[in-house]
């Protein structure tokens, strides 16, 4: 097992495993046409400004878990005196490689490159399965409530 930071030329392979992420639980009909260019895109333009990254988990060449983070700065953070949070996005691995840890050591890298970035706040939304890895470093429910109108 060898973990590294993604850099722009493995973009295609966290966008891959994102999309099997969608997949896997049910989501990809929610995303918008050329999904996967949109992405890709964004994902550049967030590594471009600094503002996101991802850890990937090799086994033998293969990617089997990645996970990332980005850098916000919106509406009420971006009054406060520390303007930005982190947000956990795409923590992933396949499924016959699951509870070997692999998640865990993406977090630990997440969280690390979140707190040298300045981040004091770390948000993300779980599913029902990866609620363990969350609460397992900490996370706690916030309170936040949405509505899907």
């Amino acid at each position: 097992m060898e973990i590294k930071k993604a850099e722009i030329k493995d973009l295609n392979l966290v966008v891959k495993m994102k999309m099997d992420m969608f997949k896997e639980v049910g989501s990809i009909a929610l995303l918008q046409d050329n999904a996967e260019e949109k992405i890709y895109e964004k994902y550049k333009e967030l590594y471009q400004e600094g503002k996101g990254c991802h850890y990937l988990v090799y086994e033998n060449d293969t990617v089997i878990a990645c996970g990332g983070a980005v850098i916000k700065e919106d509406v009420p953070f971006c009054f406060f005196k520390t303007p930005m949070y982190g947000y956990i996005i795409d923590v992933y691995c396949i499924p016959e490689k699951r509870r070997k840890g692999y998640s865990s050591k993406i977090m630990e890298e997440l969280i690390n490159w979140l707190q040298n970035n300045g981040v004091h706040n770390i948000k993300l939304k779980p599913s029902a399965a990866g609620r363990h890895l969350y609460d397992k470093f900490g996370f706690c429910d916030s309170g936040e409530m949405e509505l899907w109108i």
